[in-house]
C-alpha cells in the first residue's frame, strides 16, 4: 500500500539536536544562462537540437517558471507526435472504480479543511459554491485523464500514484488533452510506467549511490536493516508530488527531459543534508519514519524561501 509523506508537516516541536543552519552552496554555473528571449527562441525548434549539458543546466538552475506550460509542451514533442485521439479513449474501464476511490485526495488543499462548509454570509457562500464547482470540474478532468490512460495502457492500466502526477500536471495546464499528453510522456516516452509494473530498478540504483556517496548512511541502514523501498517508495510512486508544490513542479520540469536520474540525485542530496539527523536514529522504525515523513521538510526548512528549492538543493556542496 502506498504510504504518503505529508505535503506540509505541522510541527508540534523541534528536536533540539536538529540543525537549522544554512548549508553551503557551490557555484554550479558551468553553462551560459538562457535569457527569457533565448528560451522562447529555442522552443521554436526541437529539444533534441539542443546540447544536453546546456539544456539540462538551464532546466535545473535557470528554469523560466512563467513559461512552464510552454516548456512542458515543447519537451513532450514525442508524445504529441505519437498521440492517439484522446476522446477515443473515453470509454468504460474496469479501473474506474479504483480511480474514483483516489480522486478526492489527489489535489492539494488550499486554505483550511472547512472551505466547503456553509456560511451565514451569502457572499461567502457564493464563493464557496463557486470554489466547489471549480474543484468538481478539476476532479472530472482528472477522472477522464486517468480513464484515458488506463485504456491506452492495457498492461499497467491505473495504479495509485498516477493520480498525484496527473493532478499536478492538470493544475498547470488549462487544456485537459495536453495534460493527458504530458502524463503519457512521463509514463511511456520516459518509461516511468515500469515503476507501476513494480520494476523498482531505480531503488537498486539509489541504494548503490547511497553506498558510494553517503556511505555512513548506507552502513547505518545496513545496521538497522532498513531497505530503500521502506523509505523511498512513496517518493517514487508519486514522482515526488506529495511534497511542497514548488519542489514538486520543479521535479516534473526536469523529469520531462532527464528521466528518473533527477529523482536519484534529489534523494542523495536530501540524505547528505540531513545525514546528522539520520545517523542519530536508534532503530529501524525511527529511521524509516524520519526519512518518509520528516526528511524533505527538514531539508527544505534549511533553504531560502522564495528561491528555487531545487536549484538550491542541487547546488549544495557537502
Amino acid at each position: 500500500m502506498l504510504m504518503c509523506c505529508n505535503a506540509k508537516r505541522i510541527k508540534t516541536g523541534e528536536s533540539p539536536h536538529r540543525s537549522k543552519s544554512k548549508p553551503k552552496q557551490r557555484n554550479s554555473e558551468i553553462c551560459p544562462k538562457f535569457t527569457k528571449e533565448r528560451w522562447i527562441e529555442i522552443m521554436k525548434g526541437s529539444s533534441e537540437d539542443q546540447g544536453y549539458s546546456e539544456l539540462s543546466y538551464n532546466l535545473r538552475h535557470n528554469f523560466p517558471q512563467d513559461l512552464r506550460c510552454q516548456v512542458w509542451f515543447w519537451l513532450t514533442e514525442k508524445a504529441r507526435i505519437k498521440n492517439v485521439l484522446y476522446q477515443k479513449l473515453q470509454y468504460e474501464t474496469p479501473s474506474e472504480q479504483y480511480i474514483l476511490k483516489d480522486l478526492n485526495g489527489s489535489f492539494r488543499q488550499k486554505g483550511n479543511s472547512k472551505r466547503f462548509s456553509g456560511s451565514s454570509d451569502s457572499s461567502q457562500s457564493d464563493k464557496n459554491s463557486e470554489q466547489e464547482k471549480v474543484d468538481q470540474e478539476k476532479l472530472d478532468k482528472l477522472k477522464r485523464i486517468l480513464i484515458a490512460y488506463s485504456n491506452l495502457d492495457k498492461e499497467v492500466k491505473y495504479v495509485k500514484g498516477m493520480n498525484f502526477i496527473a493532478s499536478s500536471i492538470l493544475e498547470q495546464q488549462v487544456q485537459e488533452e495536453l495534460s493527458f499528453i504530458i502524463l503519457n510522456h512521463i509514463l511511456n516516452i520516459q518509461n516511468y510506467r515500469k515503476v507501476f509494473l513494480m520494476d523498482m530498478t531505480i531503488l537498486d540504483i539509489i541504494e548503490k549511490r547511497i553506498q558510494f556517496e553517503v556511505p555512513l548512511i548506507y552502513y547505518k541502514m545496513q545496521e538497522l536493516k532498513v531497505k530503500p523501498q521502506d523509505c523511498f517508495d512513496s517518493y517514487i510512486f508519486s514522482l515526488f508530488q506529495l511534497v511542497r508544490k514548488e519542489l514538486a513542479l520543479r521535479i516534473i520540469d526536469i523529469f520531462l527531459y532527464e528521466k528518473e536520474s533527477i529523482l536519484q540525485t534529489v534523494i542523495i542530496q536530501l540524505l547528505k543534508m540531513q545525514q546528522v539527523e539520520i545517523l542519530r536514529c536508534q532503530d529501524q522504525d525511527e529511521m524509516i519514519n524520519y526519512i518518509r515523513n520528516d526528511l524533505i521538510e527538514d531539508a527544505l526548512d534549511k533553504l531560502d524561501d522564495g528561491k528555487d528549492y531545487l536549484s538550491q538543493l542541487l547546488s549544495i556542496h557537502l
